[in-house]
């Protein structure tokens, strides 16, 4: 029978985490090598070898944050189009007219972000402007590949302007918006927008 001392397992699993510290490349001109050190030694090395988590969804949970409380002033909706899943912020006071709608195309290098992580952003947006906000949760890479994202943002934009009249949308006050990775599916969104009214 082998007998294991309590210290054993975890003085191995810190030697390995220090061995990975010491011993890990970066690439030159990293501003803080500390803290990328700090953070692909503790938490890529400890989960991602044991098989709790990739870096990638440790990433995306940190990058979601904690979901903001109940908004009394907003309708907020969620639904699947094509299975990509929105979110649609409407303000809950009578318009005056129709408003404007706002495709809101969230950041992340199409690799982080979401819907979630960017609900702050489109609530903000949603009452300052008086407008109908609709946030796009495409899918992500790696896990899909890159036309996926573009379709994802394409089906949306198509579904929201084949409904502006649900949602009491003035089909001459469109906007398409988002950050980052997303300005190249904007950019055909747009196109598509303008042909299909």
């Amino acid at each position: 029978m082998v007998f294991f001392s309590p210290v054993i397992i975890p003085a191995l699993l810190l030697a390995g985490v220090l061995y990975d510290f010491f011993n890990s490349e970066l690439p030159p001109g990293i501003d803080q090598p500390l803290k990328l050190r700090l953070y692909h030694s503790l938490m890529i090395t400890i989960l991602q070898k044991l098989g709790i988590c990739s870096d990638f969804s440790l990433l995306r949970i940190l990058v979601d944050g904690i979901p903001p409380c109940r908004d009394s002033k907003l309708l907020i909706k969620d639904l699947k189009v094509d299975e990509v899943p929105l979110r649609i912020y409407q303000p809950k006071w009578p318009p005056t007219g129709k408003r404007r709608g706002i495709l809101y195309f969230h950041g992340g290098a199409g690799t982080f972000g979401s819907i979630r992580a960017f609900e702050r952003i489109c609530r903000y947006i949603a009452k300052k402007c008086d407008s109908v906000v609709v946030s796009v949760g495409y899918r992500l890479a790696p896990e899909h590949a890159y036309p996926g994202q573009y379709f994802d943002c394409l089906n949306a934009t198509l579904y929201f302007m084949r409904n502006l009249e649900e949602y009491h949308v003035d089909p001459a006050l469109i906007i398409i918006s988002g950050d980052s990775y997303r300005a190249p599916s904007l950019a055909n969104c747009q196109i598509c927008a303008v042909h299909s009214n």
